[in-house]
């Protein structure tokens, strides 16, 4: 496309060589030949590298060389490049944004599938995975940069999608990368503390989410969540709210029964009701799939077939995830890294133990570390015994990450064991494993790497475990 047709969509004039541009990026490593280049904040450093590559012009706030267009916001004029770019094609697609702390990846994997077993085409772009449908693609992070998410809504596009389902990060919607886009509907799992290594305060972390329900077509909230009324307040379309126990809610869960692999219950709104089946625990998932059917309510499928696409529906990797090994013993992998999922999990998990609740965990490294003994003393509040280990440790030293994580166990260390070799943590673990135990690896979940320093290392616990018992 010619950067005069590009800018257009900027309201920018281009009087320069007309060139046509094959790539956009705001990372100056990626650029290429005839390419752009976005320039944010204090990237100027970089426009050398970038022409350097190939760049043909750069967008910045200011005027840092002489081929050099400038933009008020290079954030949102990064998104509106890549929208043009790609034909603004999202505009074909019915999208159903999902956002909060903990649950939003299982949400929008709950969309996909109601929305797939009642015959909608329906894409998906989450933490897991991305489908385009016409093909998956590996996801690097939960809400993609511009260029890539625009690239993958037009082979939605392409293939005929009708929907697209999106993981809404607190980051991603700070950095504008879903700017452009106009949703049918949002979804509010949850809010409790996360990435305030990022964000600084936990009003900042919430003011990002609520970007996502200010222009939204129908906004569900969760209506049992502390933050209700500053969503309720934020969104200027439709409202919709659910509930695990408050009446006041358009939907609620009632009579709901709880199994380890399983739970039951009965979906009620206003002159409908539905018994539905989840083989999935714990009274979280319960609530992320209200806010799934209310998505697909809105979405004008059936509430029997919003119940028959939960029926069908299994767990999301990395999420709750039993491993089939035939053991005595159970080993459940989670994505639990913060203070409220890890606690909600280890409840759910002391309800159903028969055997010990071993549970091995750390916290990753260059992130939050106020937050590292919280969840110590959760995790040794709850647990029978701990195993406490790395995750990420990245740059920092795992040895002081652990130690502030101890710095919250302050009850009787005889069931504390500390290993900060990952691997020789769960095979510690899996060798006291004993009949009925569970043994809980939490906070990795989906990875299926681990960053320590700069590199990032192979390392799929799923793979991991088997190894380990194959040699045991």
């Amino acid at each position: 496309m010619l950067i005069s047709q590009l800018l257009r969509a900027l309201n920018i004039t281009y009087k320069g060589e007309d060139k046509d541009i094959k790539y956009i990026t705001d990372d100056s490593r990626n650029c290429c030949e005839n390419s752009i280049f976005v320039c944010h904040n204090n990237a100027e450093p970089y426009v050398d590298d970038a022409f350097s590559r190939g760049a043909v012009l750069v967008v910045s706030a200011v005027e840092v060389c002489r081929d050099c267009v400038k933009v008020e916001n290079t954030r949102q004029a990064y998104a509106v490049l890549c929208s043009t770019f790609f034909g603004d094609c999202h505009k074909s697609l019915r999208l159903i944004g999902v956002t909060g702390t903990n649950g939003k990846t299982t949400t929008c994997f709950m969309i996909h599938n109601i929305l797939t077993v009642a015959g909608k085409s329906c894409g998906i772009i989450s933490t897991v995975k991305n489908d385009t449908c016409d093909g998956e693609i590996k996801s690097d992070r939960t809400t993609p940069d511009c260029f890539s998410l625009h690239e993958m809504l037009y082979k939605m596009h392409k293939a005929g999608a009708e929907f697209c389902v999106i993981e809404a990060s607190s980051q991603g919607l700070c950095q504008e990368r879903l700017y452009s886009l106009s949703f049918e509907t949002a979804v509010l799992t949850n809010l409790t503390r996360d990435h305030m290594d990022y964000h600084k305060t936990a009003e900042n972390y919430k003011k990002a989410k609520l970007r996502l329900f200010e222009n939204a077509g129908t906004c569900i909230i969760n209506f049992d969540d502390s933050s209700k009324d500053d969503f309720l307040a934020a969104a200027k379309g439709k409202k919709l709210t659910y509930s695990l126990k408050d009446n006041g809610a358009t939907y609620t869960a009632k009579c709901a029964e709880y199994k380890a692999d399983e739970t039951n219950y009965a979906f009620v709104g206003d002159s409908i009701i539905h018994r539905i089946k989840l083989r999935l625990p714990g009274s979280f998932n319960v609530a992320n799939s209200l806010g799934a059917i209310a998505a697909c309510l809105e979405a004008g499928v059936s509430l029997y077939e919003c119940a028959e696409g939960l029926r069908q529906f299994y767990s999301v990797k990395g999420r709750m995830e039993i491993l089939p090994l035939g053991r005595e013993y159970t080993v459940i992998i989670d994505y639990a890294h913060t203070e409220d999922s890890l606690k909600q999990s280890l409840l759910f998990l002391r309800s159903i133990k028969k055997g010990r609740l071993i549970t091995v965990f750390g916290c990753g490294g260059n992130r939050d570390r106020e937050k590292r003994a919280k969840m110590g003393r959760i995790v040794g509040d709850l647990s029978d015994a701990v195993v406490v280990t790395s995750d990420n440790p990245r740059t920092e030293d795992p040895v002081q990450i652990i130690n502030d994580i101890l710095s919250g166990m302050k009850k009787s260390k005889k069931n504390l064991f500390i290993h900060e070799n990952r691997k020789k943590a769960i095979e510690y673990a899996l060798k006291r494993a004993g009949k009925n135990d569970i043994i809980f690896l939490a906070g990795k979940g989906h990875e299926t790497s681990q960053e320590i320093g700069s590199e990032k290392l192979p390392f799929d616990e799923r793979e991991i475990v088997k190894e380990i018992i194959n040699n045991l």
